[in-house]
């Protein structure tokens, strides 16, 4: 036997807002996708990020203004004509990270993908650049 609560339409209302906005904070804002450890040593960083079923080829690095950017694109190419799909949900996705790393040497940067982790080894400027604003 099953209880239903008889909602009012304000109270249905909520309910639906509510659930809207806990879709979308879950899913869009809260970074699961890429779960991320970052280590920053003496000598570095060091980033380790979980890409479970991700093959190489369809991850994109990118260091740009002390920021350094993941982006995973992946596609499923295999059409499997025999079967006859009544819903498919797992064709394709893409998500994007940033992460600020405010002493990074961008010409000191290595990643390797194993196992479904991606280590990222960041070296450090030796000096921090400053700048000197001059103001007219």
């Amino acid at each position: 036997m099953y209880f239903i609560k008889k909602n009012s339409n304000e109270d249905k209302k909520n309910n639906l807002v509510d659930e809207f906005q806990n879709f979308f904070m879950d899913s869009f804002f809260s970074n699961k996708a890429l779960k991320t450890d970052i280590v920053e040593t003496e000598k570095g960083y060091i980033l380790k990020v979980e890409l479970p079923g991700v093959d190489k080829k369809d991850v994109s690095l990118d260091f740009n203004n002390q920021y350094l950017t993941l982006s995973v694109n992946q596609e499923e190419s295999k059409e499997d004509k025999e079967q006859h799909y009544i819903r498919k949900e797992r064709s394709r996705y893409s998500y994007s990270r940033s992460y600020y790393l405010d002493k990074a040497n961008e010409s000191d940067i290595k990643a390797k993908l194993d196992n479904g982790i991606l280590t990222i080894q960041i070296g450090k400027n030796e000096e921090e650049i400053k700048k000197n604003i001059i103001i007219d």
